[in-house]
């Protein structure tokens, strides 16, 4: 008989120490992707720095997955298929409203996370150039199409329009996205080309064009009419200052440029939880961040909350409602 009862109970105990051991086993980290440009670029290098301290902090497993453009991973990120990216104020507005670059492909599950830095952008040439203003550079060979980047086309445009021209004016070289069209100023192949100042790109070409002096930022007119005509083309921009830095390459004295607001942007489908973890981690580690990218040396908290059509992720708005930075304000 107690041979029997030892059979009979040996199963439940065998069963019992299973789910024990199950329950003991350490939880599988979560893990998340962040959506960015190509390696090379601000967002690449701003993802970077995001991931890493994301990690650090909160143990969650954050890995930068680079791809062409924001149109590529921006409807990953709506569908649920990549938790984080990064995009600009009006690629925010035109995924919401299903225009332009998202023409008839609107992203209803796009939700923003905050604000993550002003993105600086400008035209560089050779520092040998003839052209010293925007207008100087009619008729001259520019990327363009980008057709991974489509955003970069209104963005190139209403630089361009600050002198009174647009990409019509210019001999055309077409490319898949504004890193390739800055490669290709390096390579000799256009005169000018659109890029994020302090980018890992500009530097690059920086060295490539040693022999003619580096590259060159053209400063912007300082102008009601050029700021109206560049905000006629894209709306969210604004006028900004760079002054010279070590690492800012191509800005040898104050040069005024476009710049705009970049988000990082989540899902609906990413848990409250996440995005508060994540909101909370970026707003209070600015120290780390700036260390980590050149860019994020401007950034500033309380300002991760502008003022946006498209909502932001309950999750993002819990944690700025503690923080006292909610609701938003205009820029």
């Amino acid at each position: 008989m107690k041979g029997m009862i030892a059979m009979q109970i040996s199963p439940i105990i065998g069963m019992a120490l299973l789910v024990s051991a199950i329950t003991a086993a350490p939880v599988a980290a979560q893990v998340i992707g962040i959506g960015t440009n190509p390696q090379g670029s601000l967002y690449y290098s701003v993802g970077a720095a995001v991931a890493k301290v994301v990690q650090e902090k909160t143990g969650i497993q954050a890995r930068v997955q680079p791809s062409a453009g924001s149109s590529t991973y921006a409807p990953m990120i709506d569908r649920g298929e990549l938790e984080l990216g990064f995009v600009n104020v009006q690629d925010a507005e035109n995924a919401l409203k299903g225009i332009d670059n998202f023409e008839g492909k609107p992203l209803p599950n796009l939700r923003l996370v905050g604000v993550m830095f002003s993105l600086p952008i400008g035209i560089a040439v050779p520092a040998d150039s003839p052209a010293k203003s925007i207008r100087d550079l009619k008729g001259m060979l520019m990327p363009s199409d980008f057709p991974a980047q489509s955003t970069i086309v209104a963005i190139q445009d209403a630089v361009l329009a600050t002198g009174g021209i647009s990409t019509k004016d210019m001999r055309r070289y077409p490319v898949q996205n504004y890193v390739k069209g800055m490669e290709a100023l390096g390579d000799g192949k256009v005169d000018a080309a659109l890029t994020g100042p302090g980018s890992g790109t500009s530097k690059e070409m920086d060295a490539k064009l040693s022999s003619r002096g580096g590259i060159r930022f053209i400063s912007l007119d300082d102008t009601p009419q050029a700021l109206a005509a560049m905000k006629a083309v894209f709306p969210g921009g604004y006028f900004d200052v760079l002054e010279p830095s070590p690492g800012m390459v191509g800005i040898a004295q104050p040069t005024r440029i476009m710049a705009y607001s970049a988000f990082l942007a989540t899902g609906l489908k990413v848990s409250e939880e996440i995005v508060y973890k994540t909101t909370k981690t970026i707003f209070e580690n600015k120290a780390e961040l700036a260390t980590s990218s050149p860019t994020l040396s401007r950034f500033d908290p309380r300002r991760m909350v502008e003022k946006h059509l498209m909502p932001y992720h309950p999750g993002a708005i819990r944690y700025y409602t503690e923080a006292g930075v909610w609701p938003p304000n205009d820029r």
